[in-house]
């Protein structure tokens, strides 16, 4: 289960949903996910090589582009 955070556009509210997919937190709110910016929690990793000790960590976008 995945942590996503929605924000529709035109209503300007933010959201918080565990689910599997964006697309079914989307339904879990019951917005489509054409109308809303996504973004996932990201865990934070070990990475010996960076100098904190680890990496990643933090909200990443995953809304879908659209060509126009």
């Amino acid at each position: 289960m995945k942590s996503y955070r929605l924000y529709h556009r035109a209503l300007k509210q933010f959201w918080e949903v565990n689910s599997c997919s964006a697309q079914e937190a989307c339904q879990a709110v019951g917005w489509l996910i054409s109308d809303v910016w996504v973004r996932e929690l990201t865990p934070v990793v070990p990475d010996t090589k960076s100098e904190s000790g680890h990496r990643g960590g933090g909200w990443k976008n995953v809304t879908p582009r659209f060509k126009y």
